[in-house]
């Protein structure tokens, strides 16, 4: 593609995905029209989230209080935008097809204490479907049992403007476990695997299966709500398959340790006062500040329920759970900490 054609570039290990001039073009007429859409819907969801301050509700990104008006996340990264549908044409897809597709540019995230999150997402509808919005058939997608991401996805439209948004339903543990995977995210999402497989499909299959054991690692004591089986449409993304070999998934721990490290710099480098004093990313609405940090630590604390020792989330016993991790991660275990507290300092996308 000559550089005049070309339109938009993906970086590091999405180098390989490139938007023409014209496609470019059409992914950033979509994402003005969700520009245009944000304020409404952010006071929509913030009147959601005070409507149920009774099941220790939360609304990730909001720092109203703080005289940010914005709800941050709540627009999709015109990059993050770029990305998905460069991804889909190097697959063979018409672009224009896949941005008709497109439902989340404005999204949500409304999180509940486990014992509450049920009846709280349950009354979330029905005030939702009053306000004239109604859930798009076939997008409730309640992965709660999958190993790799645990939640509910949803999707509304409303029935006289045709207005779409994605509003996803998580406890403040689950989300913090999807924001930690979100580099894990990234990676199998961009086509990175298959590339660097060059043709192999086997060592191309045993990346996403190595990145689907290091997701689950963060969701083993991650309480599911009970309840949770009346909520949407039940969804089993992955299969876990403790067999990969080592090696393989320390070749994708070490992906994910530079793609974090890539997304750090490129966050700080984004960064610009604010008249509150305090620093908020200009660019990635997906990315983390302190403050939202501090936002899903008060949630947590208040959601809280001892989980006994000799069991995961779902039940299982620790050595069953063991039995789904490699020794390679059991290894690296201790060291996640430090990783995971630079992560506080930028956000996730899924």
């Amino acid at each position: 593609m000559s550089d005049e054609a070309l339109g938009w570039r993906g970086e590091g290990p999405e180098a390989h995905l490139t938007l023409t001039a014209e496609q470019d073009q059409a992914v950033r007429a979509l994402w003005n029209s969700a520009a245009q859409a944000r304020q409404g819907l952010d006071n929509t969801m913030r009147l959601l989230r005070d409507q149920s301050a009774q099941y220790s509700s939360g609304l990730v990104g909001d720092k109203k209080a703080q005289g940010v008006e914005e709800v941050g996340y709540s627009l999709k990264g015109l990059d993050s935008l770029r990305r998905k549908v460069a991804a889909d044409v190097r697959r063979g897809l018409d672009a224009n097809r896949v941005l008709g597709k497109v439902n989340d540019l404005n999204r949500y995230t409304l999180t509940f204490a486990p014992e509450n999150y049920t009846q709280a997402t349950q009354e979330t509808y029905e005030r939702l479907k009053s306000l004239g919005y109604e859930p798009i058939p076939g997008s409730e997608k309640n992965t709660w049992k999958d190993p790799v991401y645990k939640g509910l996805n949803t999707t509304w439209q409303h029935r006289e403007t045709g207005q779409k948004f994605e509003l996803q339903f998580h406890t403040p543990d689950s989300f913090q476990a999807k924001t930690d995977n979100h580099e894990l995210y990234e990676l199998a999402r961009s086509g990175h695997f298959e590339q660097l497989s060059a043709g192999d499909t086997e060592q191309a299959r045993q990346y996403y299966q190595a990145s689907d054991l290091l997701q689950n690692e963060r969701y083993q004591n991650v309480v599911v709500p009970p309840g949770n089986e009346a909520l949407g449409q039940e969804k089993i993304r992955a299969v876990l398959n403790p067999e990969v070999p080592v090696e393989r998934v320390e070749e994708v721990r070490k992906m994910e340790s530079g793609l974090k490290e890539q997304n750090a710099r490129k966050s700080a480098a984004q960064t610009v006062p604010q008249q509150d004093g305090g620093r908020e990313n200009s660019q990635t609405p997906g990315g983390r500040s302190a403050g939202v940090q501090s936002k899903i630590d008060a949630l947590r604390a208040k959601s809280e329920r001892p989980v006994p020792a000799q069991r995961t989330s779902s039940g299982r016993t620790e050595q069953k759970a063991a039995q789904n991790r490699t020794p390679a991660a059991d290894r690296n275990r201790d060291t996640r900490g430090t990783s995971q507290r630079a992560d506080r300092e930028r956000g996730a996308e899924r």
